[in-house]
């Protein structure tokens, strides 16, 4: 597999993660050697930190959504049945707990090849994971706090 480049020189999944994030006027940070673009976004239940990381050999994308809530290592057998629910109920996305430190997180994948990517497919994968947080953390922190 070839490196598809744009005539920016940009890589393809790349050239359209970014062309999908500057078209909607994200302010984001970009990093080429770790192929990755972050930011952040305040929902209306809670603030976010978004990474999208890509890999252009592979051919794939994911997008992380990480609550600005950690769930106490102690508590985290408190959220496994909400999380559990939460993940049987969505069709796309997975949402999980890093049992080290406690961090919430949604994650979105999606492979790319025959350059099937375009921006459309980046903003439905964007909104899924950040729409999984903003529909479910109130339930999340209920399990936690009951």
């Amino acid at each position: 597999m070839s490196l598809m480049k744009n005539l920016s020189g940009d890589t393809l999944i790349a050239a359209t993660i970014k062309g999908f994030l500057d078209s909607n006027e994200y302010h984001y940070d970009f990093d080429a050697e770790k192929c990755v673009f972050t930011m952040g976004f305040t929902l209306d239940n809670d603030k976010v930190n978004v990474r999208i990381v890509y890999n252009e050999e592979k051919e794939w994308f994911c997008v992380f959504v990480y609550p600005s809530h950690n769930i106490p290592k102690n508590k985290i057998d408190k959220v496994l049945p909400v999380l559990n629910q939460i993940n049987y109920d969505i069709l796309f996305g997975s949402v999980y707990v890093d049992p080290r430190d406690g961090e919430l997180a949604v994650r979105c994948s999606a492979t790319v090849d025959n350059r099937s990517i375009n921006e459309t497919m980046v903003g439905v994968m964007l909104s899924t994971a950040i729409n999984v947080v903003d529909d479910h953390i109130n339930d999340i922190m209920k399990a936690l706090y009951a």
